[in-house]
């Protein structure tokens, strides 16, 4: 196994501030689902005795890694222990005592990304997943924070990013109109294309799945490998383009406007993935 990641370069054109405030807007949508959930009473009879306890102190839980990921951002954009302390009712040394070991296991991460599991074939992630994959996090809190806003913004999270202490721009993914994209394996195919007809309410006389994989077995179009199939549905119109990439299908799905549906297909490329 190669020491690199497919995330290295990714990861390389941010910041370590960066990072750290992604890692805190990750943590923030995590607990804003799961207080969300909580909230919800229409399945309380499916509950066990203590269900509903369990899931707040699932909520405090997430509420307290919440804090640590904010107190990291604060070291690193340079905010002292004094000035953390003021906000959680602790002198600077109680503070550094309680969050010291968090902040530097952080910082000693990027040193050491991954390490393998104990056959040496898998990597598990040391530094928090929206900072060792940074371009699928910003993609996806894009997308979250875009459905859930009263106005129109694709950017709500990426687009804060302010430079780095020596004034280079941070990295923010490009994008172009509304294609995402992702890689899965063959044998995923034909489910991603049912479930993408079925966000899309596009109902074809014939299975997306079929008729791309007679479409697919011609080589694609124009001799570059790539070919389109474009599901017409009651609301939105989505182009599906694959290619075939080595061991994978390289997949790019454009035309999903509502941030409803951009989220459902991404969440979808990201599971696939």
């Amino acid at each position: 196994m190669t020491t690199a990641t497919p995330y290295d370069d990714a990861r390389s054109r941010f910041s370590r501030r960066a990072l750290a405030r992604l890692v805190l807007c990750d943590q923030a949508r995590g607990l804003s689902n799961a207080a969300a959930d909580l909230a919800v009473t229409r399945y309380d009879e499916f509950c066990g005795a203590g269900g509903r306890v369990s899931e707040a102190a699932a909520v405090a839980g997430h509420a307290d890694r919440l804090v640590t990921a904010a107190v990291v951002y604060e070291r690193e954009r340079g905010s002292s222990w004094a000035d953390i302390g003021r906000y959680l009712d602790l002198d600077a040394a109680a503070v550094q005592q309680r969050f010291g070991s968090a902040v530097q296991q952080w910082r000693s991460a990027f040193d050491v990304p991954y390490r393998l599991d104990e056959q040496g074939r898998r990597r598990i992630p040391q530094l928090p997943v929206a900072a060792y994959d940074p371009v699928s996090a910003i993609r996806g809190l894009d997308l979250w924070a875009d459905v859930r806003l009263g106005f129109d913004d694709r950017h709500a999270v990426s687009g804060g990013l302010e430079p780095d202490s020596d004034g280079e721009e941070q990295g923010r993914p490009e994008t172009v109109g509304t294609e995402i994209d992702g890689r899965i394996r063959p044998a995923q195919l034909g489910v991603l294309l049912d479930l993408l007809s079925e966000y899309a309410l596009h109902r074809p006389a014939d299975r997306a799945r079929d008729v791309v994989a007679r479409a697919m077995q011609g080589g694609g179009e124009g001799g570059g490998g790539w070919y389109t199939y474009t599901m017409d549905g009651i609301f939105e119109t989505l182009d599906v383009r694959l290619a075939v990439d080595g061991d994978l299908v390289s997949v790019v799905v454009a035309g999903a406007h509502s941030p409803a549906l951009r989220l459902q297909v991404a969440t979808l490329l990201d599971a696939f993935a």
